[in-house]
């Protein structure tokens, strides 16, 4: 499962897969990236990470990254959906179990 950080950036550049964000943009659109998060998403090509060609931070010479959706983000953002779906159907089965149960002992004592 993936952390509540991870898994907002990746929902919100699936919704955006053609389109480059800053770490500032994508705060400003209310993803809360940070630095070391799209590091890691990075290095496990969640994400793809490139310079900016903003020809003002250039000249001030800042350097500015970018960031879009990856290959393996979209695996991921899968997988993490499917597990969060067996989940839910686990937990269901575990309750119909426990009621099922339930109602075996009371129809067992009363009968």
């Amino acid at each position: 499962m993936l952390d509540e950080k991870t898994l907002k950036v990746l929902e919100f550049l699936n919704e955006h897969p053609d389109k480059w964000f800053s770490l500032e943009e994508l705060c400003e659109n209310g993803v809360p990236a940070d630095w070391e998060t799209l590091k890691w998403m990075q290095e496990r090509e969640m994400v793809r990470k490139q310079e900016s060609d903003d020809p003002v931070g250039r000249a001030l010479g800042e350097r500015t990254y970018i960031y879009r959706f990856g290959a393996a983000g979209r695996v991921t953002l899968e997988e993490h959906k499917h597990s969060v779906r067996t989940e839910r159907r686990a937990n269901i089965a575990i309750g119909i179990s426990l009621l099922s149960l339930f109602v075996s002992v009371f129809t067992a004592l009363r009968g």
